[in-house]
């Protein structure tokens, strides 16, 4: 399962202002909201390619269950004791609460800081990747935070379904400052040097 999902604790704190990733279409938007309208605006920003940090120093994991509602999130900050999958089915029989991941992100794009969550498979996996490799950059030990750009979209075939799964690129770091709050997921730590005292991989070659 992704992150190692496998306790009940539920995140607290939501953010006014969030970023969607749509898989069906392969397309990104911020979400804004009009006063004028008193309704919600979603603007494309996947043209051109958007570049924003994200701050896997609040990146939570868990599930959520999205409902006519809202989406309710049951999530904790990723590194501990994970939660417990709700056994809450729908009427066809389906599990209500699904695989999800939240971090916040901050850009010009954006016009600031948002909140980013998906629950879909292809981006799950994609975001389970990015952290991974973020974890073994020596920028990342320092606590910074990469900058990514989302350079293409990838179709990925479901059976008869096709959905398209957003591939980022690192294109810098900067300093995690104070419009992210409270730091929840530590740096990662450097690598122990191996016992026989050879020169670990990771650090011998980094994937970017």
């Amino acid at each position: 399962m992704a992150f190692g999902l496998i306790t009940q604790q539920r995140s607290s704190g939501d953010f006014a202002d969030i970023v969607k990733y749509d898989a069906n279409a392969g397309r990104l938007f911020r979400v804004d909201y009009d006063p004028a309208l008193r309704e919600k605006e979603s603007i494309d920003i996947t043209s051109p390619p958007p570049r924003f940090a994200i701050d896997f120093g609040s990146l939570e994991i868990g599930f959520v269950h999205f409902s006519a509602n809202g989406p309710d999130f049951l999530m904790v900050p990723e590194g501990s004791p994970p939660p417990k999958q709700p056994e809450d089915v729908d009427d066809k029989g389906r599990l209500k609460y699904q695989e999800a991941f939240r971090v916040k992100l901050f850009g010009r794009v954006l016009n600031g800081l948002r909140e980013w969550s998906s629950a879909a498979r292809s981006v799950v996996d994609v975001v389970e990747h990015m952290y991974n490799d973020y974890r073994v950059a020596p920028e990342a030990r320092e606590g910074k935070i990469p900058i990514v750009e989302l350079t293409k979209t990838v179709p990925i075939n479901y059976g008869s379904r096709t959905v398209y799964a957003p591939h980022f690129t690192i294109v810098g770091w900067t300093a995690r400052t104070s419009e992210f709050g409270r730091r929840t997921v530590p740096a990662p730590a450097a690598p122990k040097p191996p016992a026989n005292g050879g020169v670990d991989a990771l650090e011998d070659e980094i994937p970017f």
